[in-house]
């Protein structure tokens, strides 16, 4: 009984991070479509002119952002596995492209109360910065 829980629990972790990575590839290609101007924290950066292509690979990042959080929530993964890369995809999501994208789709993510108020976290913290 124990070794099947054992080799249950193992299963679990091991698709839990299969997942996690598959996404974390999926949004670093994602960024590699972007101009380096985009991740600029601070200048021009917020007004920046964006492709019809770039404004596409952005929402394409955010929403595979969402789907991840959302799986971390429902407990796909190990909240672990995500706090390594938590402090680069709230940096991702405060920069100032991000935060006028995600401003455009708020009204999408107001179903979802854990993640606006995570979001509303990221960009009061963008703000103070």
């Amino acid at each position: 009984m124990a070794a099947i829980y054992a080799a249950l629990h193992t299963n679990n972790r091991r698709l839990g991070a299969d997942i996690f990575l598959r996404y974390s590839d999926r949004v670093s290609d994602l960024r590699r479509r972007l101009p380096v101007a985009v991740f600029l924290e601070r200048g021009a950066a917020g007004d920046l002119e964006i492709t019809a292509e770039e404004h596409r690979a952005v929402h394409e990042i955010i929403h595979a952002i969402f789907e991840l959080y959302e799986l971390k929530v429902h407990g796909f993964f190990p909240a672990e596995i995500w706090k390594i890369r938590e402090p680069d995809i709230e940096r991702l999501l405060s920069l100032p492209v991000f935060q006028r994208e995600l401003a455009s789709l708020q009204a999408r993510y107001a179903r979802h109360p854990r993640l606006a108020a995570w979001l509303e976290k990221i960009r009061r913290q963008s703000e103070m910065a």
